[in-house]
């Protein structure tokens, strides 16, 4: 049995897990990236991302799985300009009692339960700061555009390097002695 939230409400930022661990979880609706502090940190300009969050049991392990339809406006690490970046895909993370349960899930990325639950008692689960952790991660190291043109503008006049400037010049009328 799966309980939904009201499609038109905003996502939570916590669910009790006790409760939803046991009969499923799951939201639908449009996410702004306003609302994902440190994601929201490294981009230009807010977008909306279409969002459905699941919390499941399946095969005696459970699951938290996102959808995520959306892009983002990052900086172009060389020309600094705005360049899109995708973030829709599936994103899936096993919610695991100890590390001795690794061997169920066949390699799938995974959390402790014990090191991400929050609030008082340790009854929450932070289901929106878990999207931020796999948006952030799914985010390019060093964004730019594929055909970035970086426009330099050159100050004064280019010096020419004389031959005796350079320091392998000696090196070569040394080499020239010897042979």
């Amino acid at each position: 049995m799966m309980t939904d939230y009201p499609e038109n409400s905003t996502m939570p930022a916590n669910i009790m897990f006790e409760k939803w661990a046991d009969i499923g979880f799951e939201w639908r609706g449009e996410l702004s990236t306003d609302e994902l502090s440190r994601l929201s940190a490294q981009l230009i300009h807010s977008s909306l991302l279409q969002v459905t969050c699941r919390l499941y049991r399946a095969e005696q392990v459970l699951w938290l799985q996102y959808q995520v339809d959306g892009e983002v406006q990052l900086a172009c690490q060389r020309c600094l300009e705005p360049q899109a970046d995708t973030v829709a895909g599936e994103y899936r993370l096993a919610l695991l009692w100890s590390e001795d349960d690794v061997a169920k899930i066949n390699g799938a990325e995974y959390v402790l339960v014990d090191e991400v639950l929050t609030g008082e008692g340790r009854r929450l689960l932070p289901i929106k700061d878990l999207l931020e952790d796999e948006l952030i991660l799914a985010l390019p190291l060093s964004p730019r555009h594929d055909d970035c043109e970086l426009y330099v503008d050159h100050v004064g006049e280019e010096i020419e390097e004389e031959a005796s400037d350079n320091p392998f010049a000696a090196l070569a009328a040394l080499k020239g002695r010897l042979s």
